[in-house]
């Protein structure tokens, strides 16, 4: 039976796709850092990195450590799978990691080691897991005026090199006029797909015209982190006040490929 847990784009997820940070509580006294581990390795080589995690000043802890399966859902949802071979792509039976279980002295660091191996033969591309530090009892961590549960995660990446596809196009373009923050404005949904076999950031505009060729607004589309062979719902919401008649909206993406991904529709307002 697939068990899925999701979680919805918290800021602590999504941090963990975005970039490096340190995780703190325990009256701001535990760290684990760092939350995100890359490595390069051909097929049959291996690779190691570590991760330090720092105890509370005032108490020891007794800490666990293990692999996870991850994806996104269309709409950009974090899931976790519970149970092996639910993600395609995913890294996790390549990797160990030690210590598996120790306890935490007061005031201590522990160094952490993951490492692994590409079974031969793997095909180029991008490959991933996510490894949790989770604090044992049960506990509840205070970092930037969020409450979460004692676990923190990071996200493991493992690139085997080689000539591997680039290819992302858009799929589909929604865009109409609404109220944003009260006021009048534009929501516009995007769906991107990664033809290829890599992450893609895909990045770009939407340019809106009148029928006279003119430009009237332009919305920014931020970066969104696409898996391979999968797609993703890109929304966006921007205030802008457009008289009543008829519309060209033309989205631009740069994903990184040879070639720009473009969509055009029409739209009207009343």
């Amino acid at each position: 039976m697939k068990q899925i847990f999701t979680n919805r784009r918290s800021l602590l997820l999504l941090t963990f796709m975005v970039g490096f940070f340190s995780l703190k509580g325990f009256a701001s006294s535990i760290t684990v850092t760092p939350p995100r581990l890359a490595f390069t390795a051909d097929g049959g080589g291996y690779f190691e990195g570590q991760i330090e995690v720092y105890g509370a000043a005032d108490k020891e802890i007794r800490v666990k450590t293990y692999f996870m399966d991850w994806d996104f859902d269309e709409d950009g949802t974090v899931q976790f799978y519970a149970e092996p071979d639910q993600v395609a792509r995913s890294a996790t039976a390549w990797l160990r990691i030690e210590p598996s279980e120790f306890l935490l002295p007061a005031g201590s660091k522990r160094l952490v080691t993951v490492r692994g191996q590409v079974p031969p033969e793997t095909p180029p591309g991008d490959y991933w897991s996510m490894f949790f530090v989770e604090f044992l009892p049960y506990s509840v961590l205070q970092t930037s005026g969020m409450r979460m549960s004692g676990r923190v995660g990071g996200s493991i990446t493992v690139t085997v090199p080689g000539p591997f596809t680039t290819k992302g196009r858009i799929d589909a373009f929604i865009i109409q006029k609404g109220l944003i923050n009260g006021r009048p404005g534009i929501n516009a949904t995007l769906v991107f797909t990664n033809e290829g076999d890599s992450v893609l950031e895909p990045t770009g505009r939407i340019e809106i015209k009148d029928l006279q060729n003119k430009r009237v607004g332009l919305l920014t589309i931020p970066p969104s982190k696409v898996l391979p062979q999968s797609r993703r719902e890109i929304r966006l919401q921007e205030e802008l006040r457009l008289k009543p008649g008829k519309y060209v909206a033309v989205a631009v993406v740069d994903y990184g490929g040879s070639k720009l991904a473009g969509y055009q529709t029409v739209f009207s307002v009343q």
